[in-house]
């Protein structure tokens, strides 16, 4: 197995240092701090397969290494700055998300956020009978709302690449299955490659609102 790449940067001595696969470079380390402060906070490895340039593509492969190589990205990064965001699930404004992939979604839409509009998070959805079922996020504008489904696991290709993926997958088709056999008006879903762009997440939320307003009586 190759472990370096071609490329070279210069050491003492007039000497190459072969760079090794495993380190990320500075393009890498510069597009995941740009991606960061673009979404507010530090993004999950899967994001990277969705930008077609050779950081995106290197830090993607990292990603999918063992836990360790990731981790090393993460730690070379906030060891240049000090101005990333946070990690995790817990939002800039204190709000706790049940996925790093919700918390985007949040972060993107709660600074553009009317006060007469609502962001529910998990929110129950009403159904007859005894089943509990929620939706990952609810817009809501009086006693109207539109359901957000975030799918964590893959872009809208469907395409996943490990077990934990396809399980996430899983888990968004029962949802929707329990949508359709209940009846309900099939749910918004944002996809892996679309929280890369919080700007259309932002636009196609005021777009949900504009028509949640339209409908009410």
């Amino acid at each position: 197995m190759l472990l370096s790449s071609s490329s070279s940067t210069p050491s003492g001595g007039g000497h190459n240092h072969a760079r090794s696969f495993f380190e990320p470079t500075p393009d890498d380390l510069r597009l995941y701090r740009e991606l960061s402060l673009r979404l507010r906070v530090q993004p999950p490895s899967s994001l990277f397969r969705y930008i077609p340039t050779p950081a995106g593509q290197h830090l993607t492969r990292l990603g999918d290494c063992k836990q360790w190589a990731w981790a090393a990205v993460i730690k070379a990064a906030m060891a240049q700055w000090n101005d990333l965001p946070t990690r995790g699930t817990i939002a800039s404004d204190g709000k706790k998300l049940n996925s790093t992939p919700e918390r985007i979604v949040w972060e993107a839409l709660r600074p553009v956020a009317p006060d007469d509009i609502t962001l529910d998070v998990e929110p129950r959805i009403q159904i007859a009978g005894p089943a509990l079922f929620f939706s990952d996020l609810g817009i809501r504008f009086q006693d109207r709302v539109r359901y957000v489904e975030v799918a964590g696991g893959c872009g809208r290709d469907r395409v996943v690449r490990n077990p934990y993926e396809v399980q996430l997958l899983q888990g968004l088709d029962r949802r929707l299955g329990a949508y359709r056999a209940y009846g309900l008006e099939a749910p918004e879903i944002w996809w892996l490659d679309d929280l890369i762009d919080p700007d259309g997440l932002r636009r196609r939320f005021l777009e949900i609102v504009a028509q949640l307003r339209r409908a009410a009586p």
